[in-house]
């Protein structure tokens, strides 16, 4: 029987085995491996990789023109930074703006040293063209009608080119090539005109490059009007706010800090009343506060800290609440930050500001509805009332120099330097001293710094509105179409 079955086994081992063989054969006949077929076998081999081939290109092609796309669709600049090809100025490029209907744009320059260029429109020309292919490539016409002009915000060294889309932007690369028609600066004697056309070595001349229908162009309110923008609306969006804003963060912060030293200077006066030590002959002897400068006595911080505000915002109407409410739209809008730093609402309540310094309700308002209207200066305007300040002497004080009182009679210097017994008193004594040497030196930067820099800005803004020039027309602006 056990024979019968291994006879049974081998037989089947072997038709298994002439069935792979006959499989292989086919195999090898039908894909000619044999060494009669080397010829086909390799034209095989190279159509399959060819085939190969192509569709690696064309999946990459395909890529990149998806991703050359995406990137054009995005990026609104292409270039930050410029220098003119005779004279070597340099400047530098801010974001490309839009208004909310991206049918107008701005592009806005700065230069380096604005007294190396001419502040008057007319001494400038901007030509526009296409660009074929990427940033580099070659001149083209317009996709869609343009029509620009250019403006000088006064002495500021900025230069803007409204460019007016009536049918909006096409996403394409639109090469500016703006020309300084009047030299303030001696040219070089080898003009930067590399790779270039021979009119960057004729003219002093730099090229911008961008994109307004890119996703990256940010949104000015200044160009919503229905009308082309008065030039110190777009100066006061462009280039004010942004300073400003930042102005407003450091003032904030100002505020908080100036309020946890008044707090410090508090909880040290009340650990005067509690600390007492033996004297000589008197066994409760304190430390009393001293008498302060007039430029920091009697001051006092109200308000909400950023954290108690926005726990309010939760549960009130932002209107409700006090120095939130009586802010105007532009203030509130200064006081919203990208980052999310959440403003305090902190003011400072003093018998009058620091000599060379001012103060006033900086959050109420903004540099674009004016400060210096509200002061009651007497001064006729912001330059005079600058200078009245800058005779001023700038104060100063040192804690140390104040007199530190005892409630014994005697003062603090009147302890002997080895009376252990004192060192309670002469610590809160030095404690109390840093609190108030900081917070006079917080206050001075406040009220002769940071304050006097909102009205400058309040002052550089009337300077764009009173001596801005625009120019406008194919002899300033012309495009390729």
């Amino acid at each position: 029987m056990a024979k019968t079955v291994e006879r049974s086994r081998t037989e089947q081992v072997k038709l298994w085995t002439e069935r792979a063989k006959a499989a292989w054969q086919h195999f090898y006949r039908r894909f000619k491996l044999g060494s009669h077929y080397t010829i086909e076998r390799f034209a095989i081999i190279v159509a399959a990789l060819s085939l190969s081939g192509v569709l690696v290109i064309g999946l990459t092609v395909w890529t990149a023109y998806n991703a050359g796309n995406a990137v054009i669709g995005q990026t609104a600049l292409y270039n930050s930074t410029f220098v003119a090809s005779r004279t070597g100025v340099k400047g530098t490029v801010s974001p490309v703006y839009v208004n909310e209907n991206r049918d107008r744009a701005l592009v806005l320059m700065k230069f380096d040293t604005p007294s190396q260029m001419s502040s008057d429109a007319a001494d400038y020309y901007v030509y526009g063209t296409g660009i074929d292919g990427g940033p580099g490539g070659g001149p083209t016409k317009l996709e869609k009608p343009l029509a620009g002009a250019i403006y000088s915000f006064a002495n500021t060294g900025y230069l803007g080119i409204i460019l007016e889309a009536p049918d909006g932007f096409a996403s394409q690369l639109i090469n500016l090539t703006v020309r300084a028609c009047k030299e303030l600066m001696t040219p070089r004697n080898q003009p930067g005109s590399a790779g270039l056309d021979s009119s960057f070595a004729e003219h002093d001349q730099w090229r911008i490059v961008v994109n307004p229908a890119a996703s990256g162009a940010q949104h000015l309110p200044a160009l919503d009007s229905e009308r082309i923008p008065e030039p110190e609306a777009v100066f006061a969006y462009a280039v004010t706010w942004r300073e400003e804003q930042a102005k407003r963060k450091v003032l904030d912060g100002r505020l908080a800090a100036m309020k946890t030293q008044l707090t410090r200077i508090s909880n040290f006066t009340s650990t005067m009343a509690q600390t007492a030590v033996r004297v000589g002959d008197d066994p409760s002897v304190r430390l009393l506060p001293p008498a302060l400068p007039s430029a920091i006595d009697g001051d006092s911080i109200t308000g909400m800290d950023s954290a108690a505000l926005r726990s309010a915002l939760d549960r009130t109407p932002a209107d409700q609440i006090e120095g939130i409410g009586d802010k105007t739209p532009r203030a509130r809008s200064l006081d919203s930050f990208s980052d999310g730093y959440m403003v305090n609402t902190y003011v400072l309540n003093s018998a009058g500001p620091m000599s060379g310094g001012t103060d006033f309700n900086w959050r109420q308002r903004s540099v674009a509805e004016g400060y210096f209207k509200t002061l009651g200066t007497g001064e006729p305007s912001i330059s005079a009332y600058l200078a009245k300040l800058s005779t001023q002497p700038v104060p100063s004080m040192s804690a140390r120099e104040l007199r530190w009182p005892l409630s014994n009679g005697q003062t603090i210097t009147d302890l002997r330097p080895g009376d252990t017994a004192a060192k309670p008193l002469i610590e809160l004594r030095n404690n109390a001293m840093a609190a108030y040497d900081t917070y006079f030196a917080l206050k001075r930067s406040y009220q002769t710094v940071d304050l006097l820099e909102l009205l400058v800005m309040e002052q550089t803004l009337d300077s764009v509105a009173a001596g801005s020039t625009k120019a406008s027309g194919p002899s300033a602006v012309s495009f390729r179409s």
